[in-house]
């Protein structure tokens, strides 16, 4: 299987030959990067089998995207509801809907900081001849809403998993999958600081981890 990162906080999945976007078309919010016109304009081209995200934030949400999938596949796209997609057919949090032989389940989690009052999340657990889950924004807690699903060969988490003891703490349970992590700016663009934030994790679960750029494929 291959995952391409293709947004700041997606990813473009590839398992059992099944193409699934996460959270993977965005535009430019502070320091987070954008999907490339380029990138943007083949996933406009050769539709993924499923779209999913996360959450309706900028970083991680394109609603333009989204409505042109559906227009163009007649596929619903796998949001919460806020994103108010009007979808053909209903695909919400809990629910689980099989592409090909490939499993997706959308897992009610709370996204974290304060952002979690007021924003509706919901992360990913894809089953195939490997499992995923995709976090999202989740806050490391959350990953005790995982406990009914198999242990993940792939765990795709944004930066705050790796930036304190207590979140690597979390993740060490789950080793020795192998770890997405996403969520970065560029590290020329980083005004506050979370490369150097996450400096000690990363050295910590290096063997496990890979934190692509944007565009690059990593075959798992």
């Amino acid at each position: 299987m291959t995952v391409k990162r293709t947004a700041n906080a997606g990813v473009l999945l590839t398992v059992d030959d099944v193409q699934i976007l996460m959270d993977g078309v965005c535009g430019k919010v502070l320091s987070y990067l954008p999907t490339p016109p380029q990138e943007r304009e083949k996933l406009s081209t050769d539709w993924p089998d499923a779209v999913a995200f996360t959450h309706i934030h900028e970083d991680h949400f394109d609603k333009e995207y989204a409505e042109a999938f559906q227009r163009a596949t007649g596929k619903p796209v796998v949001a919460p509801r806020e994103a108010n997609l009007h979808l053909p057919g209903e695909v919400w949090s809990g629910s689980e809907f099989f592409v090909g032989n490939v499993k997706i389940t959308a897992v009610p989690t709370r996204h974290i900081g304060h952002w979690g009052q007021t924003t509706e999340h919901q992360s990913y657990v894809v089953e195939g001849s490997k499992v995923i889950w995709f976090l999202g924004d989740a806050s490391p807690l959350q990953l005790k809403a995982f406990s009914p699903f198999p242990k993940p060969d792939i765990l795709m988490i944004p930066y705050a998993f790796v930036s304190s003891p207590s979140a690597i703490k979390l993740l060490e349970q789950y080793l020795p999958c192998k770890i997405i992590l996403l969520h970065l700016p560029a590290p020329e663009d980083d005004p506050d600081g979370i490369w150097q934030a996450i400096g000690d994790g990363v050295k910590q679960l290096e063997q496990y981890l890979y934190l692509p750029q944007m565009g690059e494929s990593v075959c798992l």
